[in-house]
């Protein structure tokens, strides 16, 4: 084998440059750097290199080359060793580049799908509500749905406690006809009396009972008073309601529901007052199913109690239900009908609670 300098040196992939070194830069007597031996001999184990002190280290190179006809005849004649180029011997080979993921793009679908469904659901309920009938339920359908309103409002209504901060917050309760009565010659006032003796008197003391207890949990200060109570002269309190029940007699179909009433001839708290009986009328409907009965009578609309309190008191007075059609949630839900009071008052109190505005001035 001829000595071949092409063999040691190629083309450097990496920049085309010719790593061979110029011929005049080798000198004459340093030859020997670019020998090959050749080794004939039928096995690689028998070739011993000459010594290593005749080798240039920059260049060392020994080639074994066998005969052909010495080779396994079943494998083919091995290739020579692949010549890594000096730079890349050097730096160790290229970095391979990363192909660049696909953002995800899964919750934008989603979102997206979200909205949508959401979308058809408010215009679907839209249209419903704006071409469905009145008389589309039937009203057992409807007071159905409306006692289940009723149970839910009560279980998720959960009013936050007052800050300790705040100033106190007082609320009077009347239990209509107790105490003792205004004709002296009378020692109990019981209301109105069912023939089997059922009296107005026991369902309200119990209503007001249940009422003034729960808003007592809440750390209002509250007072229970009775219909003729001497502290009502000039009583002054953030509100006031007064609690009674419709009498015993068959009214027909309307001789059920609750009724609400405020002072028709008071100015000064004209808007408070109106306030105090919206909130009554949709927190109490909304909380036992009851309907809204709206008639109203004179010993209503002329509660002697709007004349006896302070002129600045908001005050109301709630006939609960009949006592003969509504018998049943008047003498067995009287914590659902105290509850439904006691929400119309938080209402009025806290009307960021139930959705509405500050209390009229």
């Amino acid at each position: 084998m001829t000595n071949d300098r092409d063999y040691y040196y190629e083309d450097d992939p990496l920049d085309g440059a010719d790593t061979r070194p110029p011929d005049d830069s080798i000198p004459a007597d340093n030859a020997e750097v670019f020998d090959a031996w050749t080794v004939d001999s039928a096995s690689p184990d028998d070739f011993s290199p000459p010594d290593r002190d005749v080798f240039d280290d920059d260049f060392r190179a020994v080639t074994v080359e066998l005969r052909p006809d010495e080779l396994p005849r079943a494998q083919p004649h091995p290739r020579p060793a692949m010549q890594v180029p000096l730079r890349q011997a050097a730096y160790g080979p290229p970095a391979r580049r990363r192909r660049p993921s696909k953002p995800a793009s899964s919750w934008l679908i989603s979102l997206r799908t979200t909205l949508v469904v959401g979308a058809a659901a408010i215009l679907v309920s839209t249209i419903f509500s704006l071409w469905t009938r009145p008389t589309f339920f039937s009203d057992e359908f409807r007071a159905g749905l409306n006692q289940v309103q009723a149970t839910q409002r009560v279980i998720n209504i959960q009013p936050s406690p007052l800050p300790t901060d705040v100033r106190e917050v007082r609320i009077g309760v009347i239990a209509g006809h107790s105490g003792r009565p205004q004709d002296p010659n009378f020692d109990l006032d019981p209301g109105a009396t069912c023939p089997d003796g059922l009296t107005e008197l026991q369902i309200n003391e119990s209503v007001a009972r249940e009422v003034v207890a729960a808003l007592r949990r809440e750390r209002y200060t509250v007072d229970l008073l009775q219909e003729f109570d001497p502290r009502l002269a000039g009583y002054q309190a953030d509100v006031l309601v007064s609690i009674h029940t419709n009498d015993c007699q068959d009214y027909g179909e309307a001789g059920t529901g609750y009724a609400v009433a405020s002072a028709s001839a008071r100015q000064t708290t004209r808007g408070s007052d109106e306030y105090l009986l919206n909130c009554l009328i949709t927190q109490y409907g909304a909380t036992t199913g009851l309907s809204h009965h709206q008639g109203l009578t004179y010993d209503m609309t002329e509660y002697h109690t709007f004349d006896e309190v302070a002129g600045d008191t908001p005050t109301a007075i709630i006939e609960i239900g009949f006592m003969l059609r509504d018998r049943a949630m008047l003498t067995q839900q009287q914590a659902l009908l105290a509850q439904g009071i006691a929400n119309g008052i938080r209402c009025f109190l806290r009307p960021e609670l139930y959705g509405g505005s500050d209390v009229p001035g």
